[in-house]
């Protein structure tokens, strides 16, 4: 229970008497409109300090119920963000897109889910077109699963910060004549197999159904990510991008990328040659080769802050869960709340213990 207390306070001088009152106000009293609602934390700077959300709005989740009270994100974004160009970004070839293709890791779904998040920033920076890996088992549920199931990343909203298309229209684009691929069924001997295994395949080394023979030819064809999270730091610098690692040579981003990267990481940066290759391929799911098994924004340093924060407000604004998802969430948390109050517990404007 939350209880009130009202001060009254007089003061007294040789003119005047005021009095004045003070009453402790909600979270919510405080944040009265739609606008102060917005994903940045309560304890964020005041509207005027934070241009990056002028323009924009809270997200909602489509739900037969109202249950917008769980979306953390923005939608849209604000007009900085929604404008906003990586300097980064590969130029696609004349009727030829850049892939990035990746290998979900082994473990369980929130080891799958902070690998996701390193692969979509990237993917998001570089401008190259992701390509979803196989549907396949996860670990602890029963059935062949696409990442789609869980993130809205084939909605259009989502289109328009990452092109996204299955590993079955990839092979399909690029197996024909004038394709990355090539050729590639014939070399290993059976295409219809490849386009099998793209609907579907399991996470093993060996077996007619084993992913492992699609892992195998983007490993060949494409260029294989050197990162691995537990001996590197992925490092985004424009000037080390242009020329080299050679030239970050200002004491500060040193100093900075070092405090980040610590003592037991070598910092790799984005240069040219993970820009130039058409396929750009990321082995994650052997664990003692490259794998990217924590949070992105404790992997992926940017020197530039602006371009920092952006890619985490990416993260929060898109990197969430499918709106079904959420509903049914919803619908279970308004439950335990409802149940709460019958007992008597205090609930804020938006119906949180």
């Amino acid at each position: 229970t939350t209880t009130t207390t009202t001060t009254t306070t007089t003061t007294t001088t040789s003119s005047t008497t005021t009095t004045s009152s003070t009453k402790p106000v909600s979270r919510m009293e405080k944040w009265p409109n739609e606008n102060t609602k917005l994903a940045r934390g309560y304890s964020g700077l005041p509207m005027d300090k934070t241009p990056a959300l002028v323009g924009a709005k809270r997200g909602s989740i489509d739900c037969d119920i109202n249950v917008n009270d769980l979306a953390y994100w923005n939608s849209p974004q604000g007009t900085r963000d929604e404008e906003f160009e990586s300097p980064f970004k590969v130029e696609d070839l004349p009727g030829k897109a850049k892939y990035l293709t990746f290998e979900p890791d082994p473990g369980g779904f929130n080891n799958i889910r902070m690998s996701l998040e390193n692969i979509l920033v990237i993917a998001a920076v570089t401008g190259r077109t992701l390509v979803l890996p196989p549907p396949q088992r996860i670990y602890l549920l029963q059935d062949k699963m696409q990442l789609s199931d869980f993130f809205p990343i084939l909605n259009d909203k989502f289109q328009k910060r990452i092109k996204v298309i299955t590993m079955s229209e990839f092979l399909q684009r690029e197996m024909k004549e004038g394709g990355y691929l090539y050729n590639v069924g014939k070399d290993d001997n059976d295409e219809a197999t490849l386009l099998t295994l793209a609907e579907g395949c399991v996470q093993m080394k060996t077996g007619d159904k084993s992913c492992n023979k699609l892992n195998t030819i983007l490993q060949r064809k494409g260029y294989m990510a050197p990162v691995k999270d537990s001996k590197n730091c992925f490092v985004f610098d424009k000037y080390a991008f242009d020329r080299g690692p050679a030239a970050v040579t200002s004491p500060r981003t040193q100093k900075l990328i070092a405090e980040f990267c610590g003592k037991e990481r070598t910092p790799v940066y984005y240069t040219k040659g993970f820009h130039s290759p058409s396929i750009l391929h990321f082995h994650t799911s052997d664990p003692n080769a490259y794998r990217l098994l924590n949070h992105f924004y404790t992997v992926i340093y940017f020197t530039d802050p602006k371009m920092d924060n952006f890619y985490k407000r990416f993260v929060r604004d898109f990197v969430h869960y499918n709106d079904a998802i959420f509903c049914a969430a919803g619908k279970i948390v308004h439950a335990l709340q409802e149940e709460g109050r019958s007992r008597g517990d205090a609930v804020d404007g938006e119906g949180g213990g």
